[in-house]
């Protein structure tokens, strides 16, 4: 399942940076416009927007995998989705609810980072049944994600070690939506893309063979 694994990833990567992109220009023009404050997107919002997002990956991916089953003559593997399940799923709904609680409550960008972080702690509690290629993924959406966390927390109050205080956006909405598109969009096409070219070269030199 992993030319299915790949191209959800795609996927997924595109919607995120289709609608990070679309957010991020809204936020803007309602900041040239001063209008953040009438008509800019709550936090509630924001959040519901990509809790649809979520849905409709979640749905592409299992269409993908039902597909592939069918393709293969097998039934759809129930068994190892509760088993990946039940390893990373409580690091992905404590990630989510705090995370979602920290973009109403706190900051969005603050929020959208602690999501990159615990989707990274997710995938490696699962790396007893991921390949080596998807705990590397873990590994980087990791990294992205507290990288992202240390750059919204830090303020006049809350300085970096060795490097001070960053210079931020406008809004820590556009650093979210930032955030969004560079770990859930980015990261997970540059992934699938690569990680497919070294799927596909392998079976045409076995199929050359």
């Amino acid at each position: 399942y992993l030319g299915a694994l790949r191209l959800a990833l795609l996927g997924a990567g595109s919607l995120v940076l289709i609608l990070s992109s679309v957010l991020f220009l809204r936020e803007r023009a309602d900041l040239d416009r001063g209008t953040v404050e009438s008509t800019g997107i709550s936090g509630t919002g924001w959040v519901a927007c990509w809790l649809v997002a979520l849905l409709l990956v979640v749905v592409y991916a299992g269409l993908l995998v039902l597909r592939k089953a069918r393709s293969e003559g097998t039934t759809f593997p129930v068994a190892g989705f509760k088993k990946i399940l039940s390893t990373c799923g409580l690091p992905m709904v404590i990630g989510g609810i705090v995370g979602a609680l920290l973009v109403i409550k706190v900051t969005p960008a603050i929020g959208a980072a602690l999501w990159a972080a615990s989707f990274g702690l997710a995938v490696l509690a699962a790396r007893g049944q991921a390949p080596r290629s998807i705990v590397i993924l873990g590994w980087v959406m990791l990294s992205a994600g507290l990288t992202a966390l240390a750059y919204s927390w830090s303020d006049g109050a809350h300085p970096l070690p060795l490097f001070g205080v960053p210079e931020h956006l406008e809004s820590p909405m556009l650093e979210a939506d930032l955030i969004m598109g560079a770990c859930f969009g980015l990261i997970p096409i540059l992934f699938g893309f690569f990680s497919m070219r070294a799927y596909v070269r392998p079976r045409r030199t076995e199929e050359t063979d």
